[in-house]
């Protein structure tokens, strides 16, 4: 009885709450913290409490028992095989998961009719090959729920075939050319293409077609040529808010091709009230005003900004002609000075503006 008491008084670790305990957990690996486990009976599930938990695949895919049924709701899996992985069935059937990354070279077979995730709510995968399109057809069927979904460098032998259809779906972000349908509950895209040897004829105009009814659209600025080849460009009455990202990388494609990307998409947005773009794509502007511009746009950010005759001119172009403009913000490139701000400054506010309710901005 005695020796009972003195390791009972021994083990004062034991007695310490679950959060301190799974802190000092945080600081083994996964394995030597599931060893902790043989422990007495206090230690046998803290190690489930873990934020994170880092598992060799190898060792995961190799146990008949592998199991994610303990309340698991946001799973990061990063896999670097380049073979074919049929992953768990229980991947595709754990109630409690809400978000799932699955990243890195893999075929993804996805088993028909097994797929029940009910609670998944945003999805995000990367470098994904699917075995066939009845693989995506099964992975979408089975996310009732699904709200937020990126895809990016996901593909299949037959591209053509890679379709994305869900009905509750409100944001979407992709870089292949996949064809869209049925969703009518989008509030947000984020498309980043380049007109490769993978864009297949009239995958742009299915494309935007698939997504002509979105609320709030980013469009990379390399995504623009492709807007030249559909025919017609579908318009776009919903549209309201619209950003072209411009990096370092692609702002020498943006001077020779952007500018009439931006413009045919600027005649087919008639309800756009926010617009974004690095001045880069300020290239060449419609001669005849978008009427957006004209009725609707109440707020424009131009970025990466200079004091060229140019770019001031296009900035002009919006002050003239923007009817409803309510806020220009001029967001000035790092090599700016404060003197060449100043100057910016000056003209923009000494030239004419068509609004009379205009705030100018420039940092």
């Amino acid at each position: 009885m005695g020796k009972e008491v003195n390791r009972k008084k021994a083990d004062r670790i034991s007695d310490l709450p679950d959060s301190i305990l799974t802190h000092i957990l945080s600081f083994l690996s996964t394995n030597e913290a599931v060893r902790t486990s043989i422990l007495p009976t206090r230690w046998r599930y803290l190690f489930a409490l873990l934020p994170n938990l880092h598992f060799d695949l190898e060792d995961v895919l190799r146990r008949k028992n592998f199991n994610i049924h303990r309340g698991v709701k946001h799973l990061d899996l990063n896999i670097y095989l380049d073979k074919f992985i049929t992953l768990p069935d229980v991947l595709f059937t754990c109630r409690t998961l809400v978000s799932l990354k699955v990243d890195k070279d893999f075929v993804l077979d996805v088993p028909r009719g097994v797929v029940h995730l009910p609670n998944l709510n945003t999805l995000h995968l990367e470098s994904v090959k699917f075995l066939n399109d009845d693989s995506i057809k099964n992975l979408l069927s089975g996310c009732s729920n699904l709200e937020d979904m990126v895809l990016k460098q996901c593909y299949m032998e037959n591209i053509s075939k890679f379709n994305i259809s869900h009905q509750l779906l409100k944001r979407l972000t992709i870089d292949y050319l996949y064809s869209i349908e049925n969703l009518q509950s989008l509030v947000k895209a984020d498309i980043y293409l380049f007109k490769t040897n993978y864009t297949r004829q009239g995958g742009a105009t299915t494309l935007f077609r698939g997504i002509c009814n979105v609320p709030s659209l980013i469009l990379w600025v390399t995504s623009l040529e492709l807007l030249l080849s559909c025919k017609p460009l579908p318009v776009f009455a919903t549209f309201f808010k619209l950003k072209i990202p411009c990096y370092d990388l692609c702002r020498e494609y943006s001077y020779i091709r952007g500018g009439k990307g931006l413009e045919t998409l600027l005649s087919s947005l008639p309800a756009l009230e926010k617009l974004e773009f690095s001045q880069e794509v300020l290239c060449f502007l419609p001669e005849n005003v978008p009427s957006c511009l004209l009725y609707k746009l109440k707020a424009i950010k131009i970025t990466n900004f200079t004091d060229e005759k140019h770019c001031i001119g296009k900035a002009k172009y919006f002050l003239k002609n923007g009817g409803a403009l309510q806020k220009l913000t001029i967001l000035t490139a790092p090599d700016v000075s404060v003197e060449k701000q100043l100057k910016i400054s000056n003209v923009l506010l000494a030239s004419p503006r068509e609004s009379k309710q205009l705030c100018i901005l420039i940092v």
